[in-house]
């Protein structure tokens, strides 16, 4: 392994071992919307994806994998979160050079037809309606640094608006890849939601992450996992498989330690399968005190796949 790929990996175990196990209180960093996962494939196998990142959902969990898509690609997801909550991605990836790729991604999250009433008025009449939203605009780049290695960097414009106040901001992930010499075996890490806070003063929630992933040669199993230390929570675990059936249907599972802690779930189903040059993936997420989610992600391969 070469230098740049240790060093990386180096700062992100000792982050997640110094402060791993410390007692945080979870969720007291802003722009809470950047935890949320991208892409139903990602979600149905609890996203345990960063060594995994071989399609569009590279881009939000480790943009060093934008170099292993063999053709540009292009992705929707949809999905109607928790409480009316829409939350939508679209995005593109060009592997446009032998040794590289770019993406491009904008993530939302809103709800609009919010009840509004005169402030410091109690019991005051409803005067009408306001809708509030989360949005971010991805821009990423990767490169192989060396044989079996690469290296990506994702940057992040991101704008609040709740009525009439609105603040913005700008993060950016940098992730290592590094697809060993042991057939099917790849190592990754990742460093999310690095930079300065928000207008408001909020701060990201920055994240350092770990993560393996073994695709069987002998058969059609794929496994994942990661090691996520969020700087305002403590460590958690994200681990799932992909198992094809007849390489047509793609049967997925996986877990969120977090989730299953806070919200007494963290199981996560999904399937997926392709049909000429698109794909469909969905995913199910459910949650006991909150209800349960799906997810849904709709993919185009815009070219011929070649090896890379």
């Amino acid at each position: 392994m070469k230098t740049g790929s240790i060093l990386l990996i180096i700062i992100c175990l000792w982050i997640t071992t110094k402060t791993g196990y410390a007692e945080i209180s979870p969720g007291r960093d802003g722009v809470a919307f950047l935890k949320v996962g991208v892409g139903a494939r990602a979600i149905g196998m609890g996203e345990g994806f960063s060594a995994i990142a071989d399609d569009t959902s590279a881009i939000h969990y480790n943009p060093a994998g934008l170099t292993s898509v063999q053709c540009p690609l292009i992705s929707t997801s949809y999905n109607k979160w928790i409480d009316g909550l829409l939350y939508g991605a679209v995005t593109y990836i060009n592997p446009c050079f032998k040794q590289s790729a770019i993406g491009i991604s904008v993530v939302y999250l809103g709800t609009d037809g919010i009840p509004r009433y005169t402030e410091g008025e109690k019991n005051s009449p409803q005067s009408g309606e306001y809708k509030a939203y989360d949005m971010s605009l991805n821009l990423a780049y990767a490169f192989r640094f060396s044989h079996g290695i690469s290296l990506g960097i994702n940057v992040k414009g991101i704008q609040e608006k709740i009525d009439n106040e609105e603040t913005s901001g700008f993060a950016i992930d940098f992730g290592q890849l590094y697809h060993m010499p042991i057939d099917g075996l790849s190592l990754s890490s990742v460093i999310q939601n690095m930079g300065p806070s928000m207008e408001t003063g909020h701060k990201f929630p920055t994240c350092y992450k770990l993560g393996i992933a073994y695709q069987f040669s002998d058969y059609p199993l794929l496994i994942g996992c990661d090691w996520t230390k969020p700087s305002d929570n403590k460590l958690k675990i994200n681990a799932g498989f992909e198992y094809k059936m007849m390489d047509t249907i793609a049967i997925r599972g996986g877990f969120d330690s977090q989730i299953f802690e806070d919200l007494n779930s963290g199981i996560n189903l999904g399937f997926g399968f392709p049909f000429g040059p698109y794909s469909i993936d969905y995913a199910f997420v459910p949650t006991r005190r909150m209800g349960n989610t799906h997810r849904l992600s709709i993919g185009m391969r815009l070219g011929k796949e070649e090896a890379r």
